[in-house]
């Protein structure tokens, strides 16, 4: 039976029964079992937001939703509701609902209709138009960077690594294939997969509109406006107003730069953790490319929707998530922050089922969600140079606009970006943090129904052959006995019967389907 959404797993494992405690009368058990039956169905069978009468709901199915004269699939089909209809909730029979769409009113099962806003588009890449493959550095790029870490230092840092512009080409790509998945697609995959709790939205995680990405840094005036706030004192104290001179203006503008330096130093901001995240995806995608194979690439970004839109663990970021195949025969998954997570082709293969596939996507959207990457940076030896080196450019120019400071900022970004990427690429995030990430990528499965046991599953029967085992990397028979007490907690998976072999069935028909499996 499936789990309902409500129970929380046992913090023990339940007691024995009591030797030679009689069990209740035989009408009464079968009285309990039929409830525990009907609960759990109409659990299993709710909407992914819990509905009421009243409520707007959308069916999302591209062959349409079949509406019915009764609550019943026998029941005669009164019309068929295209994608994205729209209807009302009027009477509730879990699992069906009683709707009206238009003037006409009938009944189809709550798991085909999900909250409007679930299917929304993706949204647009956050990221500047780039310049072009080749393109000669532009010395407005480099000029107009340092504001912040964002897509004016990114255009600084690429004017200056030609190497990286096919992967900053393929991470554009990325974005777009990201932003013109179809969302009714996603939503039926995690509907006929059985995912998602009852009561929970199945709408993507929200994005961090631009003009909060950078809230909390504490920006001051800029080198331009130097000349008209010179301009402005003077003039006031031409009228006998109190101003400061000019000496006091550019001392502000110079507080400005080291406040900035300043609060990096102390943590990054959405929009800064995402064109970071660009930056460690175009490393990645620069040295190994893109799977050739479309089918194996969306179907790994198919199971990664799933995770962000069912699990309440997977927060808000400023570009969205964004799921790829790399073009390489070992076994690695990168994970950059700002919501970048790739697989190569090596691990997708070495999945047994689409729940193993899962856990090895929860456990990278793990160190992107808990900032992984920028811990190990910050506690690295080499990170206070890169802020200090950044820190005196600010002290020793006129503020964020000016061009010494701009081009150390730049460099800053490659810096730290470069270690970001060593950090993801070689998986050097450390035994803990790793003990870490596969305790929350487990916790993500057991959010959304996946088997919760699948990573330690997949560890256990990969306990040799994978990329990353060194001194840094604790073997995977080490990280699946870590992951013990955690199941014990979460107890043994159970599932209605059939769903699990429907995820096998769909398994079995995207292996069957690639290339080279």
């Amino acid at each position: 039976m499936h789990r309902a959404a409500s129970c929380p797993p046992p913090a023990t494992a339940p007691a024995p029964r009591r030797p030679g405690r009689p069990w209740p009368p035989r009408p009464l058990r079968w009285a309990c079992l039929a409830g525990v039956i009907a609960w759990g169905a109409a659990s299993a069978w709710a909407a992914p937001r819990d509905a009421k009468v009243g409520d707007t709901r959308a069916v999302y199915r591209k062959e349409g939703t079949i509406l019915r004269e009764k609550p019943n699939l026998l029941s005669a089909a009164l019309a068929t509701l295209p994608s994205g209809a729209r209807v009302t909730v009027t009477a509730l029979q879990l699992p069906w609902m009683q709707v009206r769409a238009g003037e006409v009113t009938g009944w189809l099962r709550a798991l085909e209709t999900v909250e409007p806003e679930a299917l929304g588009s993706n949204g647009p890449p956050s990221y500047a138009t780039a310049p072009p493959p080749g393109a000669a550095a532009d010395p407005r790029d480099v000029t107009a960077a340092g504001r912040q870490l964002d897509a004016n230092t990114e255009r600084g840092y690429r004017a200056g690594r030609q190497d990286l512009e096919r992967g900053y080409a393929l991470v554009d790509a990325l974005e777009r294939e990201t932003a013109r998945m179809d969302p009714a697609e996603c939503i039926a995959f995690i509907s006929e997969g059985w995912l998602g709790r009852s009561g929970r939205t199945y709408a993507r995680p929200g994005r961090t509109p631009p003009e909060k990405a950078y809230a909390g840094m504490r920006r001051k005036r800029s080198a331009g406006d130097v000349a008209g706030k010179i301009g402005g004192e003077l003039l006031r104290r031409l009228g006998g107003k109190k101003g400061r001179d000019a000496a006091d203006v550019a001392e502000a503008v110079i507080g400005g730069a080291a406040d900035f330096m300043a609060e990096v130093n102390k943590r990054f901001t959405p929009g800064q953790e995402y064109y970071l995240g660009r930056a460690v995806a175009a490393h990645a995608l620069a040295r190994y490319g893109v799977d050739p194979d479309p089918a194996r690439r969306q179907y790994v970004r198919l199971v990664g929707e799933a995770l962000v839109r069912t699990s309440a663990r997977v927060p808000e970021n400023y570009g969205g998530y964004h799921f790829e195949v790399l073009d390489s025969d070992e076994v690695n998954g990168i994970s950059g922050p700002g919501g970048f997570v790739l697989l190569t082709r090596g691990a997708v293969r070495s999945c047994r089922s689409e729940d193993e596939l899962a856990a090895l996507i929860a456990h990278e959207l793990a160190h992107v969600t808990l900032k992984h990457g920028e811990q190990v940076l910050r506690q690295g030896e080499r990170f206070p140079a890169f802020v200090k080196s950044a820190t005196q450019a600010a002290a020793a120019g006129l503020g964020v606009d000016d061009p010494g400071f701009v081009r150390e900022l730049v460099r800053f970004f490659g810096n730290v970006a470069g270690e970001m990427s060593t950090t993801a690429v070689d998986h050097g995030y450390g035994r803990q943090l790793e003990f870490v990430a596969d305790a929350e990528g487990t916790n993500l499965l057991y959010d959304v129904f996946y088997d919760h046991g699948a990573l330690a599953a997949w560890l256990g029967h990969h306990a040799s052959g994978h990329r990353h085992h060194g001194a840094t990397h604790a073997p995977p028979q080490a990280r699946a006995q870590a992951l013990a007490p955690l199941l014990q907690q979460l107890g043994p998976y159970a599932t209605r019967e059939g769903v699990l072999d429907g995820r096998i069935q769909r398994f079995a028909s995207f292996r069957q389907g690639v290339a080279g499996n």
